[in-house]
């Protein structure tokens, strides 16, 4: 029952995180081609207004692929996305972590989702509390209900992908930044296979603290207590009373 829940929340955050990034797309005069709200195989896909939205069993995260607009002179890709200016390229991709944020206030409040936000930097990276953070979580979820678990949990997750790791929106600003600025483009350039690894060493740390919480999901350990402040501190400082 719990990863039900957890596939619920990861398929709505995927859902308005990936609208929300289609919205800005189409506000700042890029054109896609396709919209998903998932990783993998699509179970489901249909066309709006020209545009292919997909939908799949594992809707951890959304991405778009932008229209093309056929070959440069050096042969490259050319699309709509290429040719914004950088300001408005950077925007597009701190599109989705804005949509989490967005969702993560909506459902917490404006202060309690940003002090989520915050704390979930250090939470995110320390794979040796995960096991510890996920019975704090289904703690929350059976004692605050699902839209305070929902917005915590898109808040870690935005703070997740403004690390500087590839392929996570925070090496892509950064990388976009420093070829903005001080080189050229030159077509579609590949993600590194350091960080890629880096990415995978990560979560296979909190696959393990799910696996471990799942497995002991009424853990009293620690006691009832800390587990509900540990519950409590997943959302932050300003959730205290």
């Amino acid at each position: 029952m719990a990863l039900a829940w957890l596939w619920l929340m990861a398929t709505v955050i995927s859902l308005v995180s990936g609208v929300v990034m289609a919205l800005v797309c189409w506000g700042v005069g890029a054109s896609l081609s396709e919209i998903r709200f998932h990783v993998g195989p699509p179970l489901l896909s249909f066309r709006i207004r020209g545009v292919k939205w997909s939908l799949g069993f594992l809707n951890f995260g959304a991405s778009v692929t932008f229209e093309a607009l056929g070959i440069r002179r050096d042969g490259t890709d050319d699309n709509s996305f290429l040719r914004l200016p950088l300001f408005l390229r950077l925007i597009v991709h701190t599109s989705t972590v804005a949509g989490m944020l967005l969702l993560a206030v909506a459902c917490l409040s404006p202060a309690r989702g940003l002090a989520a936000f915050t704390s979930g930097f250090e939470q995110v990276v320390n794979v040796l509390l995960a096991q510890q953070r996920v019975v704090s979580f289904f703690a929350l979820l059976r004692t605050e209900g699902f839209l305070p678990a929902l917005g915590v949990l898109s808040a870690k997750l935005a703070a997740l992908n403004l690390l500087p790791l590839p392929p996570l929106t925070g090496y892509m600003m950064l990388r976009e930044f420093w070829r903005g600025l001080f080189t050229s483009r030159t077509g579609n350039e590949g993600v590194p296979a350091w960080g890629m690894v880096l990415v995978l060493l990560l979560l296979l740390g909190w696959g393990h603290g799910l696996y471990a919480g799942l497995l002991h999901p009424n853990s009293r350990e620690a006691g009832l207590s800390t587990m509900l402040r540990e519950a409590r501190q997943l959302i932050g400082t300003a959730a205290e009373p």
